[in-house]
Parts: C-alpha cells; structure tokens; sequence
C-alpha cells in the first residue's frame, strides 16, 4: 500500500506495481500529484507548483523512457537568469550555481560584487585548505572560501531561492552534496579538475529542465494511469497498526481498515509523525523536527506590448536574494523559457514566501498578486496592469534541509528498523524536486522488497 499520491508515491507505487505487487494508493487530496498542478490560463497549460523535472541522472531518464515520456518532453530554454542588486538587473555569470561560483573569470566581469569582495573571492584556492569535518551549512562554507558577498548576492537568490530558506542554515550535506569532498578534503572548488560531461544515457535522451506541452502533470498522470486501479482521492488514513514484522493494518478515516503486507508512507513529515507516534515514538519525534516553509505562485499574463519588448524577457526570469525587502522571491518569464508557453501574451510566474518570513500570511490573495506584480513592474521600470491572474498557495509545503537534516532522517528511518514493513519516501526525507522525489519512491520499494520477509507481496 502507498499512502500519499504525491510524486514519491505514484512512483513508489509504479514500481511495485511493475514488479507484480498488487498496489492500492490512498490520498487524502481530491487530487494525485501533490506539488504537480497544471492549470489552464490564459490558453496554455501552466505549471503553479513544480516547474518541471530535471534530467541529470540515469535513472529519471530511464523512469521518463519506461513511462513513454521521452519523445514528447520540451526542454527549457537557457536564455539567462538575472538577478536582482540594488533595485538594478545584472546577468547571473556563467560558472555560478546554487552553492557558488566554479569559475572566478566571469564573475570578476560581471558588476555583481564589489572590489573588496571580488579580491576576498580571489583568495578562495588559498583558503580552500581548511577542511571542514562534519555538516556545516552551505553559507558557511561558502563565506568561508569566498567571502559573505557571494554568499549573499550568489548563493542566497540561487540557492536560498530553490528551497525558500535561509542559506546560512541549509545544510551542505542535504543541499549542496556535490561538495561535501571537496569541503571534506580542503579542495579548491575553482581550481578542481572537473569531469567531463557525462553522454546522455541515451543518445536521443533531452537535457536540462523538462516539461510537457501539457504541462508536468502529464508526468504525474502517466504514472496514476499505469497502477493497475484508480488513485483513492479523497481518503485519509487515521491510524496504522502492525502486526509484528509482516503486516500492517491501514485504518482509514472513513473506517474501512485495509491489510498490506507492505506501507510506503508518502507524507510530509508531520503527517507521518502523527501516523507514527503510537507505535513508534522515537521516528515519531524525530520527525517532527523538520521543518518548512510556506509558499505562494502567482501566475499572471500581460498585454502591455511594453513587457512584450522589454530587454529582461531575453532571459526566463530574475531571482531577488531576501535581503532586497521584496515579497517576491523570483519571477520566471514562462513565455521566455517554455517553447509550449509561447504566446501574444507574456505569462510570469511570480514565486514568493521563505523561511522566517511570516509576510505571505498576512495577505490576501488580492492583495499578494498585487504586490508581486507591482514589485515586478518596479524591477523592470514598468506600471504593469495584468491581463489576468491565478494565485495558489503551498502552506508549510517546502522542507527545510537544515544542517543536521540527513542525520536527523537517519535517525527516524534507525528508529523503524523494527518494522521492516514500512519505508518513508518524499521530499521531506530526500530533497526536494521532481527527479529527487521519483528516486525516492523508487528506493522506499527497493529497501522494502530487498527484504526477504516482504519477497511476496500485497500492498
């Protein structure tokens, strides 16, 4: 059995299903996908949570090639991002990722940092000695090679942007993995040799961001469709009971209890925790300690031909770090950057809401379009007027990684050890993002059916 038919689980779910399990999948949603949704505006399918799937490992190609997916997929475009300093738009250098610069050339040339800051920058292969023992957080290690501005202007509107955090607590192990031997072994990050590009795992396999023309919930509802019975909307679960280490015993909220053999538990934290703590205090608890933030996505189309012209829509959107005051968080120009969302009308999807920042509350949905697309017209020297709006709201729906959090998951996966019967899979536990998520549900079924008490199955 899956419960939860967000990413995680549908995929959890596929793949007990293609290994001969039968599968029932419950959710207590009146719809599959969880932080997939594809809404109709404007003309076009567009994507108000997830934006689309990214494509850098074998197996979210392999996944997307098994589901039929891959000849029909659009890739994003790469036209630039830019980033917001001091109410002016700078291009984001070539070589700056989420968790900092790779190479020192373009960001010398870029008008981002300052002269101070650009020489402390300069210095990071010499402090690159000092090694880091344990996990730290990913502004630290960051300030710590190449000086708080580019922790700040870089690392916060990128990175701190993606997760809705604070980078200065985000842990670099959960968040920025590819560096934890760098950090470990007291390697330059700009100075390392780096391997080559990896071939497509297959030849006609696209790269880089990808969605759908009809948007990412085609993802989701390929995976629904394949499961053998429909999804269960609309069914919570109440309780779970175990009968040793075989069974479970699903008790939904309706009052059917329902027998599986085995449980993927496909929950945000705190709806597992609740789930769990009669039986298992301890995951229960560790559970509860993670965190998260809210989120909000307006999603708005204009009809001023000014925007149409305007020399930022070259690029697909603006990222604003969260020392700029702004509610809006990013605003991605969906017609710059989607082939399949081109259109007369420009579409915005303007992102807002973080971690410590309660402001998102406290405004009505009127009222939040309002301020996002004001700030926007700000940033661009424009009075923007939209043509419509959709606002959607994503409360206490992004996890904070924070440091400590994979020891943390650790420890609540450690303290089930004593039901074999049951895994955890989502974004709670290992990380957010379409292609983190399908990885997750595919390894909660691994670890399950690896176990010889649960070779023969129903779930």
């Amino acid at each position: 059995m899956v419960i939860g038919a967000g990413v995680s689980g549908l995929a959890a779910a596929w793949r007990l299903h293609r290994r001969g399990v039968h599968v029932t999948v419950v959710e207590a949603a009146d719809l599959a996908g969880g932080q997939v949704r594809t809404v109709f505006f404007d003309g076009r399918a567009v994507d108000v949570g997830a934006e689309g799937v990214h494509v850098a490992e074998t197996s979210t190609v392999s996944t997307l090639a098994q589901l039929g997916l891959l000849e029909s997929a659009v890739t994003a475009r790469t036209g630039g991002t830019w980033l917001e300093r001091e109410g002016r738009l700078r291009r984001l250098p070539a070589g700056v990722g989420p968790a900092g610069p790779t190479r020192l050339r373009p960001v010398l040339t870029s008008g981002v940092l300052g002269p101070l800051a650009l020489a402390r920058a300069g210095l990071e292969p010499l402090l690159a000695r000092r090694r880091v023992v344990g996990d730290v957080s990913v502004g630290e290690f960051v300030g710590r090679r190449f000086g708080p501005q580019v922790v700040d202007r870089f690392v916060d509107p990128l990175l701190g942007g993606i997760h809705a955090g604070d980078v200065r607590r985000l842990s670099l192990a959960a968040c920025a993995p590819q560096l934890v031997d760098v950090a470990a072994e007291g390697r330059s990050i700009v100075l390392r040799r780096r391997p080559p590009t990896p071939a497509p795992a297959r030849p006609e396999a696209p790269v880089g961001l990808l969605s759908w023309p009809d948007g990412l919930q085609r993802l989701t509802s390929e995976l629904s469709s394949r499961l053998g019975e429909p999804v269960r909307l609309q069914e919570a679960v109440r309780a779970l009971g175990f009968r040793g280490t075989r069974s479970c015993e699903v008790e939904l909220a309706s009052g059917e209890i329902i027998d599986a053999d085995v449980v993927v538990l496909a929950t945000p934290a705190a709806t597992a925790a609740d789930l769990l703590a009669p039986t298992a205090p301890g995951a229960a608890a560790a559970l509860r300690l993670v965190q998260t933030a809210s989120v909000a996505t307006v999603i708005a189309s204009f009809a001023d031909p000014r925007l149409s012209r305007h020399p930022a829509l070259d690029g697909t959107g603006v990222l604003l770090p969260s020392s700029s005051g702004h509610v809006l968080r990013a605003a991605t120009f969906l017609s710059s950057k989607w082939p399949h969302l081109d259109g007369d009308r420009p579409l915005v999807r303007l992102s807002a809401g973080r971690a410590g920042d309660s402001r998102l509350d406290d405004l009505t949905d009127d009222t939040l379009a309002d301020r996002l697309v004001d700030e926007l017209g700000t940033l661009l020297g424009l009075r923007l007027q939209p043509n419509e709006v959709s606002v959607h709201r994503w409360r206490r729906s992004m996890p904070q990684q924070v440091v400590g959090h994979r020891e943390l998951v650790a420890t609540a996966r450690g303290r089930l050890a004593d039901l074999p019967q049951l895994a955890l899979a989502g974004a709670s536990y290992d990380g957010v993002g379409v292609a983190a998520c399908l990885r997750s549900g595919e390894r909660a079924v691994d670890a399950l059916l690896g176990r010889p008490e649960a070779a023969e199955v129903v779930a």
